[in-house]
């Protein structure tokens, strides 16, 4: 029996999921995290999982999600937050590299 909980156990994404999520940001647009969690009842968890896995499909970011086939290309507010979402994605991308990278210098020099 395992009595720890999993903190990295991915959680299932379903089709229908992913038609959930698209539906909804295709009526409303720009949406918070809080504000998909509260209109589809979904936990936080399950908001980034099924946005990750729709992949390009799905803007996300610190603005929150939209579909990245609704940006608006005339309008400056729309671009500026679907670049700044990819920008910090790449940002986050390069720490985690840096990272991964130092851990195996490390590794190396212990292990010879």
């Amino acid at each position: 029996m395992q009595c720890q909980i999993d903190l990295f156990a991915q959680t299932a994404v379903s089709d229908t999921d992913r038609s959930v999520l698209r539906d909804h940001l295709e009526s409303f647009g720009w949406q918070t995290r809080k504000q998909v969690c509260q209109a589809l009842g979904w936990s936080e968890r399950k908001v980034r999982d099924v946005a990750e896995v729709m992949g390009a499909d799905v803007i996300r970011g610190q603005s929150g999600f939209k579909l990245t086939a609704q940006i608006n290309r005339h309008d400056p507010a729309d671009l500026a937050r679907a670049l700044q979402a990819a920008d910090a994605s790449e940002s986050q991308a390069k720490k985690m590299l840096d990272y991964s990278l130092s851990v195996r210098r490390r590794l190396h020099a212990i292990l010879g």
